[in-house]
């Protein structure tokens, strides 16, 4: 989508399932804090009021300046959400250039959450993309290869009046978003004229559909291609047109929108506690296996439509006995630029913990319960890195999963960090992030509830770091859970 697709990958499908083993007090009353922009000279400034199921939660400012070479864009973003009850805020400032043709040329992005902060810095060459990353101010570079020249959220109303898009309408457009740094193909499709409803009133604007990793998003514009309203129906999220004062009203603590109830997918079957299980079988219904990640060693796909899936507990005493470190999925042992396994801090770390230990299992149990009690379970809606983790030493299940998976490869243990639900106490599942290790068979644990092997109401949708869990995206307001089958 155009402009929340970035932020919502951070605050909705990862990091609120910590709240049953954690209770916090309500803060007082958030107020948003205007924002701090460049002195470049802009053509249009734009303020949008972001709201989840109605309720306001944040705003988005958009300054943007046309020049010989392209455009100057500078977007802030803030958002205050209820998480494990307590109000948090997550601001998001992005300052980036295109060429003539709106594609991306380079950009620099923030994002801060109290006490945390993650810096991104990108070039695009051709079609090699420069990115580096800063955490607790040490760089890390990467080179990403892309298929062509990207556009990016900030300038598609831009791209659809360059092109003079029609009702009738379709273009397919390579698409990056530097939140998640996630490349893909948007297809833009045009409508005609419709009537829209906007805080109460109604409007009439060409209605554009936007499809980006499986996410429709709705732009309503009028005849000068400016947006009355934005809309991502399956997750009941809107982006609306405000005054600057509109924008940065207070948000009250009655106000503020509660994250874990509205993303959790409740049962109609409740189970019995799922670390007393050994065995369930799901369907999973009104979505698509499409992009998804759903077979690994204890996760079984059994049927495609309607989507059956088998889940197995592991039994560790069935597995080989593997000295570490190994040599195996050597790509699953090399650091990233927010797994940082190579840094003499995290490698200190892995070694307080696991110390002269060398059987893998023993080892991987060590990590599991160092990780556990090394974090005080807080929810920060953020875009951690192991190396934040590791000075902070606080967070939800992100935050678990990249300091877990950093540790492990450190010890020479190949691990990586699966996305999905949770299933807790048999009542509902939770988006949630856990990590697999391999002790001969991909292992899942879960070092945020001290698991391991993790139970089989683990439900793996997507496997990788935050370009590949954007993925996710796709199911979030859509996904239903059927019980099917399950033993003790």
């Amino acid at each position: 989508m155009k402009k929340i697709i970035g932020i919502i990958i951070i605050i909705a499908v990862l990091g609120v399932t910590a709240y049953l083993i954690l209770h916090i007090p309500k803060q007082g009353r958030s107020k948003l804090a205007e924002p701090t922009v460049s002195s470049f000279q802009s053509n249009s400034e734009e303020w949008l009021g972001i709201f989840i199921q109605k309720q306001r939660v944040g705003y988005s400012f958009t300054k943007m300046g046309k020049t010989d070479t392209g455009l100057v864009v500078e977007n802030v973003s803030q958002m205050t959400l209820l998480m494990m009850g307590a109000q948090r805020t997550l601001i998001t400032h992005l300052f980036a250039h295109t060429d003539n043709e709106f594609t991306l040329k380079n950009f620099q992005m923030e994002i801060k959450t109290e006490g945390h902060v993650t810096k991104v810095e990108g070039t695009i060459e051709g079609t090699q993309l420069m990115l580096t990353t800063y955490s607790r101010g040490i760089p890390t570079e990467q080179v990403i290869t892309l298929k062509e020249k990207p556009y990016f959220p900030d300038a598609i109303e831009e791209v659809i009046k360059r092109k003079n898009l029609k009702p009738g309408d379709e273009i397919s457009i390579p698409y990056f978003d530097p939140t998640t740094q996630s490349s893909s193909t948007a297809t833009i499709t045009v409508f005609g004229k419709e009537t829209v409803t906007v805080l109460g009133m109604e409007k009439h604007g060409m209605r554009v559909e936007i499809n980006y990793i499986g996410i429709q998003s709705i732009l309503w514009l009028d005849d000068e291609y400016k947006l009355l309203k934005e809309s991502s129906p399956a997750m009941g999220l809107e982006m609306i047109p405000l005054s600057k004062e509109e924008a940065l009203a207070e948000i009250r603590p009655d106000e503020t929108f509660d994250l874990l109830s509205f993303f959790s997918v409740k049962l109609d079957t409740i189970l019995p506690d799922p670390q007393t299980l050994t065995y369930l079988k799901v369907e999973l219904k009104d979505i698509t296996a499409e992009g998804l990640d759903l077979n690994n060693d204890y996760q079984v796909l059994r049927k495609a439509d309607p989507i059956t899936i088998e889940l197995f507990l592991p039994n560790l005493a069935d597995l080989p006995a593997l000295p570490i470190p190994m040599s195996e999925h050597e790509a699953y042992l090399q650091p990233s630029a927010y797994i940082q396994c190579g840094d003499p801090a995290i490698v200190a770390k892995a070694k307080e913990i696991v110390g002269d230990e060398k059987d893998a299992q023993k080892a991987v149990g060590k990590l599991v319960e160092g990780v556990y009690n090394f974090i005080e379970k807080n929810p920060i809606a953020s875009l951690p890195s192991a190396l934040d983790v590791l000075q902070t030493r606080e967070g939800d299940c992100n935050e678990h999963a990249i300091l877990f998976t950093a540790l492990a490869r450190a010890c020479g243990i190949p691990a990586k960090i699966y996305v999905g639900l949770v299933n807790l106490h048999g009542f509902a599942y939770y988006y949630h992030a856990w990590c697999a290790v391999w002790l001969g068979k991909w292992v899942p644990v879960d070092p945020t509830f001290n698991q391991y092997p993790a139970d089989v109401g683990h439900l793996k949708l997507k496997e990788g770091e935050i370009s590949e869990q954007a993925n996710v995206l796709k199911v979030v307001g859509k996904l239903k859970i059927d019980v099917l089958e399950y033993s003790e």
